[in-house]
């Protein structure tokens, strides 16, 4: 059997990259009864409708359920696709448990691809390869940290990883164990703090509160201003004026670049316009961009559910359109700015990523 776990279901051809290619693509691939998995094709059993012959643009995904509830039961082997099955090592990983139980989701390559496009980004700014990437992030079952090892893989660098368990620190929130919360963020800056005393840290990836923790240490800042090249935060959201401070009062030297994303929706990084570009492009917004051959993103009102115009601010509605994950119609815990595509990517991107307080179920960030 062809295996295709390295690649994504379609590709930007000389006649650029159109969205409904890739939904055309997706509906062949997990609906084909050779290729799908389980899940979907016992769920398509029960329409009356095909999804291959009748869903063939991104507006027709509304006819597909949001089933991102109903995959934190699904058994996890329902989830593989048939065309997948055999392919390569495969992995599970799991959300973080933000809004409830975990959902999982299975890969076979996609993170690596992942990996791949974050690293795109780093090199369009030039950030040196090699050196040594303190990594503060979780392991385990939180597809962040397979990223960041990639990542370090990709760029011949040297990873020195802190363990972080986000799910333990919610659950402290969660039941007003405060003090006990704020004794595990003082264990991992403990940690930080040894390894920025007894390694030269190049490249440092860390979650915004505990980046802001950080940020109050004079011995943290100035052993971070002494060395690091580039800070990388993802996880938690970051306002803008925190970034500003931070980037500007606090770590002047030191470049400071998001991601936004999940273990569904995959790594947006941040796009920053270079020198040669029209300053027109940044105007302090913090924009990032999906891999948009796998992942798209809408912007929606949350009254109407209509699209908002670009610059307008809305709700979130994720869509993940990869070989290992159909899950369309995701309605994120975010809110957003929608941005008109940037140059070199021709789908749209979002800015300005912030909770959103109406959301159904309590939201805990935590440390991530």
């Amino acid at each position: 059997m062809d295996t295709h776990e390295h690649t994504p279901l379609v590709t930007q051809g000389s006649s650029g990259f159109r969205a409904d290619d890739l939904v055309q693509a997706a509906m062949d691939w997990h609906f084909g009864p050779d290729t799908g998995s389980r899940f979907w094709l016992e769920k398509a059993r029960t329409w009356s409708f095909d999804p291959r012959k009748d869903i063939t643009t991104l507006a027709g995904l509304a006819l597909l359920p949001d089933v991102t509830d109903e995959i934190r039961r699904a058994p996890v082997g329902d989830l593989v696709p048939k065309g997948l099955a055999g392919s390569g090592p495969m992995r599970v990983f799991e959300t973080g448990g933000t809004t409830g139980r975990p959902r999982r989701i299975v890969d076979f390559g996609e993170f690596r691809r992942q990996a791949g496009w974050w690293s795109s980004f780093l090199d369009r700014e030039q950030v040196p390869h090699g050196g040594n990437w303190l990594l503060i992030a979780p392991t385990g079952p939180h597809a962040v940290g397979h990223v960041l090892r990639e990542l370090t893989a990709l760029r011949s660098a040297v990873p020195l990883h802190i363990d972080l368990d986000p799910r333990w620190v919610k659950e402290l929130m969660r039941t007003g164990r405060g003090q006990e919360a704020q004794g595990y963020i003082e264990h991992l800056v403990s940690q930080t703090m040894d390894l920025l005393t007894t390694q030269t840290i190049d490249v440092m990836f860390c979650t915004p509160p505990l980046l802001e923790v950080l940020a109050q240490s004079p011995r943290a800042v100035d052993l971070i201003n002494r060395s690091v090249h580039t800070i990388l935060w993802s996880g938690a959201s970051m306002d803008r004026d925190t970034r500003d401070i931070l980037r500007h009062e606090v770590f002047p030297g030191v470049r400071l670049r998001g991601a936004y994303g999940n273990t569904i929706t995959g790594v947006s990084p941040e796009y920053v316009p270079l020198p040669s570009q029209s300053p027109a492009h940044d105007d302090g917004s913090a924009v990032f961009v999906p891999c948009y051959t796998g992942f798209l993103m809408e912007i929606l009102d949350p009254a109407s559910g209509e699209r908002v115009p670009y610059g307008a601010r809305g709700r979130v509605l994720a869509h993940t359109l990869t070989r290992e994950t159909l899950l369309p119609n995701n309605l994120e815990r975010d809110l957003a700015t929608r941005i008109a595509p940037l140059p070199g990517h021709p789908a749209d991107a979002v800015a300005d990523v912030a909770p959103y307080a109406e959301a159904d179920s309590e939201i805990i960030e935590g440390v991530y």
